[in-house]
């Protein structure tokens, strides 16, 4: 790749990356590697989805290893378009959100199920009081939201070695407000009928 245009630097990542390679070795999805030369700077940089081309202006976030940068988020200049590090797309207060959300769609439906399926077992058999189904239905939410929150937290907690990382990105590319910024809500809404599909999903635009 080269480029007319080039922001390269260490953005204060504090060596999140190092200890996020762990992690990331664990994942088993497809990124793209890209490595290129930029202002003499060796760059090696995982990406969900690289949708550059040949001399692109970019602007690049990277971390120096030995002789070599590490690069975790790219920009190309003339669209806004960015590609970053997998699951490296939203700050924390977002991450929260975007888990509350999730926990929301998968929590409500399983318990209105079990409502209604409750509700059709008491008229059935026609041998439960009200009152009994009413507090039968209350201490089943109750566990339920317990079980399902516990199992929330865990998931939303195995993403923030990633979150951080995506905070150190976004400081590095000068942006404001970092822990409330969500790639993939900002650039759906953005989206037009004739964008590609993974645009909002694997890459993005800022």
């Amino acid at each position: 790749m080269g480029a007319t245009a080039i922001a390269a630097g260490l953005a204060g990542l504090g060596g999140i990356a190092t200890g996020l390679a762990g992690m990331a070795m664990d994942t088993t999805e497809e990124a793209d590697l890209l490595e290129f030369d930029l202002d003499g700077q060796r760059i090696k940089a995982w990406v969900w989805l690289s949708v550059f081309s040949e001399d692109d202006e970019v602007e690049v976030v990277a971390e120096q290893w030995g002789n070599t940068w590490q690069g975790y988020g790219i920009r190309r200049t003339s669209d806004k378009i960015v590609a970053l590090h997998p699951h490296c797309s939203r700050g924390r207060y977002a991450h929260y959100r975007a888990s509350l959300r999730w926990w929301m769609k998968i929590f409500l439906p399983f318990l209105g199920l079990s409502y209604l399926i409750m509700g059709i077992i008491a008229v059935v058999k026609n041998s439960m009081p009200l009152e009994n189904l009413m507090f039968g239905c209350l201490i089943a939410g109750g566990v339920t939201a317990v079980i399902f929150g516990f199992i929330g937290i865990r998931i939303s907690r195995k993403f923030m070695g990633f979150v951080r990382l995506a905070e150190g990105i976004f400081n590095g590319f000068g942006w404001k407000d970092v822990r409330n910024i969500d790639l993939p809500a900002i650039t759906k809404k953005s989206k037009k009928s004739d964008d590609p599909g993974p645009l909002g999903v694997l890459y993005f635009r800022y």
